[in-house]
């Protein structure tokens, strides 16, 4: 192994948690986008077996995976793994970790599920914009039901660091499932922010306070809803601009 840019006089977890941002920095300085979609379990998985000495054939196997699973094309699943490497020491990524996070990433695209989130379980940003477009359709002449419902918009602070941001947002995703039980649809926009398609009523915004003094404060998320607008087009300007308001 090579000699990383990280301090080796600390404790195996510490090195660890220095190597992941060390990592996490060089891979955004090489173009990742979003910076907060970057963290994964098996980024944690990557570093710890490194700092251990272990093989790190599955690991780089399991990073694929989820880098296939969470929609990242194969080209910038290998410059992040060039980045980890770069910080590891070594000039070029070796050949058996590129083929073990190729083939990780192979095999997830044969089972993804592409409608749900790897991370959270919950619905992935196609699948909101896929849910919100079914509300427009109606026959002609009637008004969409689009129009009675509205899209409820859960942002987590972007200031904090992206891998303690993504366990926040699990958390917030399974809690989320004790509010919104009839039938909604709860989404990932994208590393910090949730929407949930429900219905325009009293007991949807009842349940919005309590889901700000709850969860909101207790986590630091911003909670806040706005109606579906008239036309599918106007809708999908508005997805469009919460994937694109905390880059």
């Amino acid at each position: 192994m090579g000699e990383t840019e990280v301090s080796a006089g600390c404790g195996r977890t510490a090195h660890a948690h220095e190597l992941r941002a060390a990592w996490g920095r060089r891979s955004q300085e090489a173009g990742w986008d979003p910076p907060g979609g970057w963290w994964t379990p098996s980024v944690d998985t990557v570093c710890e077996a490194y700092t251990s000495g272990a093989d790190l054939v599955d690991p780089c196997t399991r990073l694929g995976e989820a880098r296939g699973r969470s929609g990242v094309d194969i080209g910038h699943s290998l410059a992040d793994l060039a980045a980890f490497t770069g910080v590891a020491g070594w000039e070029h990524a070796p050949f058996e970790l590129v083929r073990a996070l190729a083939e990780g990433w192979v095999d997830a695209g044969r089972t993804q599920d592409h409608c749900q989130d790897p991370l959270t379980g919950l619905g992935t940003p196609a699948y909101l914009r896929t849910r919100v477009g079914e509300l427009y359709r109606s026959p002609e002449g009637t008004a969409p039901s689009a129009l009675g419902h509205q899209l409820v918009v859960l942002a987590l602070d972007p200031s904090i660091d992206p891998w303690r941001r993504a366990a926040r947002l699990i958390v917030l995703g399974y809690e989320l499932r004790r509010y919104f039980s009839r039938g909604e649809s709860v989404c990932v926009v994208d590393r910090g922010r949730i929407a949930v398609v429900a219905s325009r009523s009293e007991q949807v915004d009842r349940e919005l306070e309590v889901l700000r003094r709850g969860p909101g404060w207790e986590h630091g998320v911003a909670v806040w809803s706005v109606p579906l607008p008239p036309t599918h087009r106007e809708a999908l300007t508005l997805l469009d601009g919460l994937g694109r308001r905390r880059r």
